[in-house]
This record gives structure tokens, sequence and C-alpha cells, in this order.
């Protein structure tokens, strides 16, 4: 199993390039994917997105996601991760829509190149709106959620926007913009 995740979960290696750039983090970390299969890729990230991604996600989140459900807003999950990995999850927590990478394929095999156009940290607000306008959704009665500083652009876009388990820089914005903020309870406060 763990020589099956290298490929996908191998990405995680480039992280820390993350933070000097990002075009170069992606690059190196999706050209480990060069000469896959799109069906290799789908298995592959649907065991990455059940042992690592889902895993991880803590349930104050998923009951956020719960509740937009419940309250019939269409839910759109944005990551800059690949769609192999993304739809799993997306399916799992009931998103109705994805907007992710996808990798360019030449033939039946991944080039480890990604198709235009690349959803970097901050999506690009234009085609958020191209998007919105595509399907309908106002983003005025819409809401975000989002972790980090980068995700600081979708919110500002989103009538509703809310910062949960901010990064430090998201949470100076959501403070300074008057965003609600969830922070989810440490299992280890709940002893």
């Amino acid at each position: 199993m763990r020589r099956r995740l290298f490929g996908i979960g191998g990405v995680a290696l480039s992280a820390a390039m993350a933070q000097r750039d990002p075009a170069i983090t992606r690059h190196v970390a999706w050209s480990t994917l060069r000469g896959f299969s799109e069906d290799r890729l789908v298995v592959l990230g649907d065991d990455y997105a059940r042992d690592r991604v889902l895993p991880s996600i803590k349930p104050d989140a998923r009951r956020l996601v719960d509740e937009a459900r419940a309250s019939g807003r269409v839910l759109v999950l944005i990551s800059e991760s690949i769609d192999a990995i993304v739809q799993p999850v997306a399916d799992a927590l009931g998103f109705e829509l994805v907007i992710a990478n996808a990798l360019e394929m030449d033939g039946a095999e991944a080039t480890g190149v990604l198709r235009e156009p690349v959803v970097g940290p901050e999506i690009d607000p234009k085609r958020l709106r191209e998007l919105a306008a595509r399907h309908e959704i106002d983003l005025a009665r819409s809401c975000g959620y989002g972790t980090s500083r980068s995700d600081g652009v979708l919110l500002s876009l989103v009538g509703l926007p809310c910062a949960v388990d901010p990064d430090r820089e998201l949470a100076r914005v959501a403070r300074d913009l008057d965003w609600p903020v969830v922070r989810s309870v440490r299992e280890e406060e709940t002893r």
C-alpha cells in the first residue's frame, strides 16, 4: 500500500518549496505522476482520498458541509490538488461541483503537467465569477469556507465568508473584516 500511495503521497514532499515558488512546487509535485494511466490515477486518487484526506477532515468541517447541504446550498469544492484526489472527496462529502487541477494526458498516459487553467493557491476571481454565472450561483448569497491566507480571495467574493481553523494571516483578515471564525475543538480539549 505504501508504494501505491507514493505516486500521489509523494507530492507532499515538495510542500516545503511552496513557500518559495508555488509554480515550481506544482511542477515538481505533479511531474512524479508522469507515465501513469488515467485508470491508475483514479485508483491512487481513491486510495489517497480514503486513507489520507477523508480521515483528516475535522468533525466541525463535516458539520459545516452538512449544514450547507441541508439548507439547500449548491456545494462546490475548490482545490489546487488534482481531480483524481478531489473528486472522491467531493463524492464522499456530497459536493455537486469540483474545481480542481487535471493532468494533461498524452494518449493513455499522464504527462505530469497540469492542464490549463491551473488552479493555484488563490483562485482567480474572474474564473470564479464565470463558474458561478455558468451554474447560476449567486456569489452574494453564497457561503465560502477557507483555512489559509490564499483563501482570502474566495472569501472576499462571497456574501457569507467563514474562516475555519484559519492560519495567522487569514485570522487577521477575518478579524479586520468581521468575518465569522470557526475553530475546531481539539480532541485533547474534550477530555
